[in-house]
């Protein structure tokens, strides 16, 4: 920094496709300050070291950072700054350092506005030692029977929306999405490293063109795909002129909009014609992951099973984790959508805790055991959260467990007019427990992908923004989502329940188009935790029909001691 004349420099979790869960050569966050978690800013003074955390985050990075003497910034606390008011405030007039392909353009763009001297330098590379290569593994191509629709039908309906628009795409989902490829960049995240610009009628791919086989190489130059090599788009860039360009800012880089601003280009912010189409689940997409699910059911079913048999004062958090992993990639599943969170009493109060061989809590034969898992099927992806009874527990955590159920029921039979967005619903998952005076910090639901990211927008529940302001799109039907509310005590425990959701059409009357959700997870809860006391009629109405539900559709799949098993867990209650 010193010798590049920066005062503070700006790190984020990123890479250059602005993508959440990333390559470990991008691990630059972890590297430096030992936090490990999927989202933060670091900002490293000459003074003294920041790192900004989010709700999911506040207990980890407590216990991951202050040990070195980095400060952590807790992002909805009072009177915490977020990282561009606590930039301006703490580093008036001072030159700010930062890797202009790992920042979004909205930030960028931002700390222009407000003044604020950057400089856009790689200065961390050289000073990390054994740093993991990128990946250059094979990239394959998706079946028609599991997209629903050809490369060439999407490519032509995204024609037809952009005109003579060029259209500049970094985010590695909607370019998978697009081509009905799939690759293996990024852990339990199938896509592969690569740029898009679609211009004049042309599809121009920027990836490494030793990643594809000649058959599947033919079959993308016969739909019209012109593959440029992944290092080139920089380039490239410096020959478009004189156009209107359309780019998400939160999900290009800033070294993009540095290369196509000025010339007589137009610079157009919006989200991408294809991020719409890709929440939205065709009708073939929408039975492949109703299947999925059922799949999903009977893989959690028997790690329930095995759970209620083996003793538990033998194994941790993390030999729980490794075998409900095992389940379900020895069933259906072709690999997880996300690294399993398996946390025992009090390690549950931090959402996006990790157990680590060797570190993990003992489990017992009292307390409750938190696990949120999911998997990629090739009929889709699931996301699933279930807290379960390991022995006695304590009238509180009855009560809430009670009360998080049902503010998940409260959210997922809801019948809403068409033009609602998850920032209007939100309120219906956290009514219940702010009338006991308790939040949870985070959003209630995340958008889901089809054998991509688990984490997608839009859809997005949550009142709170979210920086790219997704919570007010629309919901539509088609889109699948998380429903997750949840209490996080620390010292003592924390509770989640999660199901996914489909948003489908209801009736249609005078006063609009009403919508609905559809529930896809088929898991039952654990009754053993159920308090009526907090139940009223209706919701437990619901719970038991959801019961039955999960009872007839997972049957057909399972043998007698395991329908035995479910029979007694979804027992009328």
């Amino acid at each position: 920094m010193a010798e590049e004349n920066i005062d503070v420099y700006y790190f984020n979790t990123s890479d250059y496709h602005m993508s959440e869960y990333v390559p470990e050569y991008f691990k630059t966050i972890a590297y430096f300050s030992g936090f490990s978690g999927s989202l933060a800013t670091l900002l490293v003074g000459k003074e003294k070291t920041h790192i900004f955390v989010d709700g999911r985050y506040h207990l980890q990075a407590d216990r991951q950072c202050l040990p070195h003497d980095i400060e952590v910034v807790k992002l909805g606390s009072k009177g915490a700054l977020e990282p561009l008011a606590f930039i301006k405030k703490n580093y008036p007039d001072k030159v700010l350092g930062l890797d202009g392909r790992r920042t979004s353009m909205a930030f960028g763009k931002s700390l222009k506005k407000e003044g604020i001297k950057t400089k856009s330098i790689d200065i961390y590379s050289k000073l990390i030692k054994d740093r993991p290569a990128l990946s250059s593994s094979s990239v394959h191509e998706l079946d028609e029977k599991y997209t629903g629709l050809s490369r060439k039908k999407k490519m032509e309906l995204i024609s037809y929306c952009l005109g003579d628009k060029v259209h500049i795409v970094n985010n590695l989902e909607s370019i998978a999405y697009l081509f009905n490829l799939r690759g293996s960049d990024i852990i339990h995240t199938p896509v592969f490293l690569s740029y898009l610009v679609i211009m004049n009628g042309d599809y121009y791919l920027f990836a490494d063109i030793e990643r594809f086989d000649s058959e599947l190489l033919e079959k993308l130059y016969a739909d019209g795909v012109i593959i440029r090599p992944y290092d080139s788009y920089y380039d490239f860039l410096h020959t478009i002129n004189n156009r209107t360009i359309i780019v998400d800012e939160n999900k290009v880089n800033y070294e993009t909009y540095l290369r196509i601003k000025g010339r007589g280009n137009r610079i157009c912010q919006m989200r991408s014609i294809i991020e719409d189409m890709k929440a939205i689940k065709n009708p073939v997409e929408q039975e492949n992951m109703r299947l999925a699910h059922i799949y999903d059911g009977v893989a959690v079913l028997r790690f329930l099973m095995w759970l209620k048999e083996v003793d538990k004062t033998t194994i941790s958090e993390y030999d729980a984790a490794e075998k409900i992993d095992a389940i379900r990639l020895g069933y259906k599943a072709i690999d997880l959508s996300f690294g399993s969170i398996v946390a025992y009493n009090e390690n549950a109060a931090q959402m996006h805790y990790a157990a680590k061989k060797g570190e993990a809590a003992m489990l017992d034969n009292r307390g409750i055991l938190l696990f949120d898992t999911g998997g990629h099927y090739e009929e889709g992806t699931t996301d699933i959260t279930r807290t379960v009874a390991l022995g006695e527990v304590d009238e509180e955590v009855k009560k809430y467990f009670t009360l998080v159920l049902k503010s998940m029921f409260n959210l997922s039979e809801v019948k809403f007019l068409e033009g609602m967005s998850g920032a209007q619903l939100d309120i219906l998952a956290r009514k219940d427990l702010w009338q006991e005076g308790v939040d949870y910090r985070c959003g209630t639901g995340h958008g889901v992908g089809y054998q991509l990211a688990v984490h997608e927008s839009p859809p997005n529940i949550r009142y709170m923004t979210n920086g790219n302001g997704s919570q007010f799109a629309p919901l539509k039907p088609g889109m699948i989502c998380s429903d997750e509310p949840g209490v996080y005590f620390e010292g003592k425990f924390g509770i989640r329940c999660e199901n996914m959701i489909m948003c489908v059409k209801d009736e249609c009357n005078e006063y609009g188009q009403f919508l609905r959700f559809e529930t896809l997870t088929m898991v039952p809860f654990d009754r053993k935790l159920i308090d009526k006391t907090y139940l009223d009629e209706k919701t437990l109405n619901v719970l038991n029909t959801y019961h039955e539900r999960v009872y007839e559709t997972l049957k057909p799949y399972l043998n007698e001691e395991e329908e035995r098993f479910l029979r007694e867990m979804t027992r009328e209650i």
